[in-house]
């Protein structure tokens, strides 16, 4: 990180603090962007098709994820 006033910042989260439902949703994101890392490297045909591995909402957020990954 970038040095502010010859100090370093640091953000740091305990990732195990937060309800489980943001956990979930954390590992969801991590999912996503592997995903499309996969896909640009060839190691996957599309990193929608990793989609039903996660149920439910998640399972929707995932696409969402994939979606914001593949723009950026």
């Amino acid at each position: 990180m970038a040095p502010t006033n010859n100090k370093e910042v640091s953000i740091s989260r305990n990732l195990c603090a937060l309800p489980k439902e943001q956990q979930e949703r954390v590992e969801v994101e991590k999912a996503a962007a592997y995903a499309v890392w996969k896909e640009r490297n060839g190691h996957l045909a599309s990193a929608e098709s990793e989609a039903s591995l996660h149920k439910g909402e998640l399972g929707s957020y995932f696409l969402e994820q994939v979606g914001k990954y593949k723009r950026g």
